[in-house]
């Protein structure tokens, strides 16, 4: 189930969140030993509900929040028994302390006042040993994400949304990145693992026909992590310590 954008979805569509939810499926299966049929999970920013739907029929719980509701969840929720959304912030999240196994932070630290207070909000709900998927665009890559535009997020931002208001009025610059650096420093309470350079190598690795990943397959594990900062998005694998 993966419907096209209609006029309940967000802006930016629903589409494709099933392989999304796969991805993100995959990166906790590689790079962790998790149950994940045992274990809860909360979808921070959850937006329509689409990949929180899929990350349900692998999760014992899936918990989707966002800041305000979105028609499909009730449809969402009636094919999931598992799945529940909550209306709420995600810097001020009712969830109680120490009570969620996974936290799924996807696109989402970019679009938020303040990230810091998010990532501590992620910090508190994680039980002992809990792990977050954290995922975002870096600020040091050359084209923007939401825009598709080449280095308009380098340059100051009214000027930036100056420019956009006049020659494409249709797009919306709503995204702060930041770079690899301070957003390792925001996250400097995990343990903390780039996930990255060993989903490069693992898809490398795969001998489907036309694999563009295999460009990579010479390239040493450590020289991708050397390079980790230039990655067009961050994913980091993030982990409380405690357990």
């Amino acid at each position: 189930m993966d419907a096209g954008t209609s006029a309940s979805d967000p802006r930016w569509g629903s589409t494709d969140r099933d392989q999304k939810a796969s991805n993100i499926l995959q990166c906790l299966e590689l790079l962790t030993e998790l149950d994940l049929e045992t274990l809860s999970c909360v979808d921070i920013g959850c937006g329509s509900g689409g990949i929180s739907y899929h990350l349900a029929q692998s999760f014992k719980s899936v918990c989707g929040v966002d800041l305000e509701p979105w028609p499909r969840w009730q449809e969402f929720m009636a094919q999931q028994s598992n799945l529940s959304f909550r209306e709420e912030s995600i810097e001020s999240l009712g969830l109680a302390d120490d009570s969620v196994d996974v936290v799924i932070c996807n696109q989402v630290y970019e679009h938020v006042p303040s990230p810091e207070s998010l990532i501590a909000q992620v910090y508190r709900i994680l039980r002992p040993g809990g792990i977050c998927y954290f995922a975002g665009p870096n600020l040091l890559y050359p084209i923007e994400p939401h825009v598709h535009w080449p280095f308009i997020h380098w340059i100051p931002r009214r000027l930036a949304l100056a420019i956009i208001e006049t020659f494409a009025p249709d797009k919306i610059l709503d995204a702060y990145s930041t770079t690899y650096w301070r957003l390792r420093h925001w996250l400097r309470a995990f343990t903390i693992v780039d996930a990255v350079p060993h989903l490069v190598k693992h898809r490398a690795g795969t001998s489907q026909p036309g694999n563009v990943w295999r460009i990579f397959r010479p390239v040493p594990l450590a020289v991708l992590q050397a390079l980790g900062f230039l990655s067009p998005g961050f994913v980091f694998l993030l982990t409380k310590p405690g357990d």
